[in-house]
């Protein structure tokens, strides 16, 4: 485990940590070289495109799934097989234990954009990127508090005491193992370990830098994440930053069902074989609350001060689109409930509540594009 100190120093004073340094910077090297020899020798086989992509999604999917969703934030609970798994190919990830992964992000987010903010992108988007893993992380006093969870899971503690050899045996071994079963030991070290790793590396590490720097806010301006849908498909889903800086506990990164978060999905499909279960979903009305909040702020910050009549139009606007909102979840509840009573009582009152709720819907959408409407006005004006 890191070292716990009184404070925490700055990064100029930080000496380099050079296993991590010479790994990150030797093994993109090692990985292109051995492609490159791989190609030369054997050329590049369909079998080992698919075993890249098959072992980058197993390993993706263990950090997004595992590390992120299941441990740093317990946003579901998981079995000891599927628990396993993830730890398992979580370790092929080569991005540390479950335990200093997980406590490290739960740093960031407890201290997003400040000091003690292990890859803060207010140092600089390198830094965030891939500089604070070259430097020897000195953990804050407090740190410790926040594995204590961890700790008392043998799954975990098992990984992290012995992350090392388990790393190297599922991400080397293996996937060299079966590029020798298919026909190409050279192929499945260079591309199944080396070229996975480092691809998996930046996808990853691009949360934390990109995703700080470049997207939207839809739900909070307090901190730098943003939503970013081109990262969203480079790392199954995890783009979706803003909501889940302020949603962290929400299984889901993408929430609207044609958001691209195969991470959501899969959870999902592993609530179903009984696998994953006590998903959590944040309330639709704190969502919108949320939304609301920032585009109110943002637009009072347009109106001057002598516009009292546009404050009390923005006061209407969101009164209706909350009023809407409510009504339109309250009968979806009440149409769910009726619906899987199936009774034949209840059949005339099933079509009049389904009646009721296209209207409500039809109604929140106006309501929506009203409020998008009123602040581009102000936009516009201002």
């Amino acid at each position: 485990m890191p070292k716990l100190l009184s404070n925490t120093s700055s990064i100029d004073q930080r000496s380099l940590d050079w296993v991590p340094t010479l790994f990150l910077i030797i093994l993109p090297v090692v990985a292109v070289l051995l492609t490159a020899l791989y190609i030369y020798l054997d050329g590049l086989s369909w079998g080992m495109v698919g075993l890249f992509i098959t072992f980058y999604s197993l390993t993706a999917m263990s950090i997004t799934a595992g590390y992120h969703r299941l441990w740093s934030h317990k946003t579901y609970e998981a079995n000891q097989p599927l628990q396993w798994f993830l730890a398992l190919f979580g370790a092929a990830a080569f991005q540390n234990s479950i335990y200093k992964w997980s406590v490290d992000h739960r740093l960031h987010h407890r201290y997003t954009d400040k000091e003690k903010d292990p890859y803060s992108i207010n140092k600089g988007f390198w830094f965030a990127h891939i500089g604070w893993m070259c430097h020897k992380q000195d953990w804050p006093p407090e740190a410790r508090a926040y594995g204590r969870d961890l700790e008392k899971n043998p799954i975990v503690m098992f990984q992290h005491k012995h992350y090392l050899p388990i790393a190297i045996v599922m991400g080397f071994f293996l996937p060299t193992l079966i590029g020798w079963i298919m026909g190409s030991a050279l192929g499945g070290l260079a591309v199944g370990a080396c070229l996975r790793i480092v691809a998996l590396h930046h996808g990853t590490f691009l949360i934390n830098s990109a995703c700080h720097w470049w997207g939207k806010q839809p739900y909070t301006t307090d901190n730098t994440a943003r939503d970013n849908l081109i990262l969203a498909f480079l790392t199954f889903g995890e783009g979706y930053h803003n909501f889940h800086h302020l949603f962290a506990t929400d299984y889901r990164n993408g929430i609207r069902w044609y958001h691209w978060d195969p991470t959501k999905w899969a959870i999902k499909i592993n609530e179903k074989l009984g696998m994953a279960f006590n998903l959590k979903k944040t309330n639709e009305q704190l969502i919108l609350k949320a939304r609301i909040q920032k585009d109110r702020s943002q637009a009072e910050a347009l109106i001057p001060t002598y516009k009292i009549q546009w404050r009390q139009k923005l006061d209407q606007l969101s009164s209706n689109l909350e009023n809407a909102q409510k009504q339109f979840l309250e009968l979806k509840a009440e149409y769910k409930e009726l619906k899987y009573q199936k009774q034949a009582a209840s059949h005339q009152k099933l079509i009049e509540i389904r009646t009721e709720l296209k209207l409500a819907k039809l109604q929140l959408q106006a309501s929506l594009r009203q409020w998008g409407q009123f602040q581009a006005h102000l936009i516009k004006l201002t």
